[in-house]
């Protein structure tokens, strides 16, 4: 199999695996908030608002997840630690802090600095490795 079929096939992966993990907590939030864990029951019931907003975007992780991986096997594992860095600390911190007061967000904005920071990190890293590799792969196969 080529190098960019299996860039193509990671990424298919990763798409379906988070897919499935947000429709799943789409579908079956109680399962992630079990009863059993709180005193107050049916607690879980007033998380699964927050929990959709910060999965929300989970779907874009798919292309952190690539972008990382292909990055990792191709022995250039930095700019995948640097693209995980960048999401966290450089988006998801200064969104933390500046949403909940952006249009009357409030605590739902700090919920919301992960989907905003997986849609904009996730592009980054999955843009910049095919930046990066695709002109190695084709230099490679020329």
């Amino acid at each position: 199999m080529s190098a960019k079929k299996q860039l193509k096939f990671i990424t298919v992966v990763c798409v379906i695996y988070t897919l499935a993990g947000w429709g799943i907590l789409k579908l079956l939030p109680e399962f992630f908030y079990p009863d059993h864990l709180t005193a107050i029951p049916g607690f879980w019931k007033m998380g699964v608002p927050a929990l959709h907003i910060y999965f929300f975007g989970f779907c874009f992780m798919a292309l952190q997840f690539t972008g990382q991986s292909v990055f990792v096997a191709l022995w250039k594992g930095k700019k995948g630690h640097l693209f995980s860095l960048f999401r966290k600390v450089v988006i998801v911190v200064p969104l933390t802090l500046l949403l909940p007061h952006v249009n009357g967000l409030g605590t739902d904005g700090v919920f919301w600095a992960e989907p905003v920071s997986n849609l904009v990190g996730g592009c980054a890293c999955f843009f910049t490795m095919l930046a990066t590799v695709l002109p190695e792969l084709n230099k490679r196969k020329a």
